[in-house]
């Protein structure tokens, strides 16, 4: 997975918040549970050898936060698609590399705050869970 792959990823991701909201903040509120999962199907497809993981932060508030953990086999990519509900002047979707799962959680941890564990691990998806993930997602714009 190089950086060109992350950029369409996140040019994807963009692409599909502006159609909620212009603003990406609002947009992505309470969208990290779908898009996260329809972002992880979107790398299998290309990358079906990786392996998936969502990663979950809970916070003192109530509120929760999934990010991706994807592995190539060697580094640990953290991905965060809807990085703007946290951090509205992120430029990137890519959180960080690390090399194992305690880096993942203490990174998280530092930048984040709030727990984290991986609560799912992921595996290639058909066309209807992703129409099934991208229904949900467009159904939240009435709550907007």
């Amino acid at each position: 997975m190089d950086k060109k792959f992350i950029e369409n990823i996140q040019k994807r991701v963009i692409d599909l918040l502006l159609t909620l909201s212009n603003n990406l903040r609002v947009a992505a509120k309470d969208q990290c549970s779908e898009i996260a999962r329809l972002v992880g199907c979107w790398i299998l497809d290309e990358y079906p050898e990786h392996k998936v993981q969502i990663c979950k932060g809970t916070f003192s508030s109530g509120l929760a936060h999934d990010i991706l953990v994807v592995e190539d086999g060697k580094i640990l990519f953290l991905i965060d698609p809807t990085i703007w509900q946290k951090f509205p002047e992120s430029k990137d979707i890519l959180v960080g590399s690390v090399g194992n799962m305690t880096e993942v959680i203490n990174l998280l941890e530092d930048k984040y705050g709030g727990t984290w564990e991986v609560s799912e691990s992921m595996q290639k998806c058909d066309e209807n869970y992703q129409q099934e993930l991208l229904t949900v997602i467009k159904s939240n714009r009435e709550k907007i």
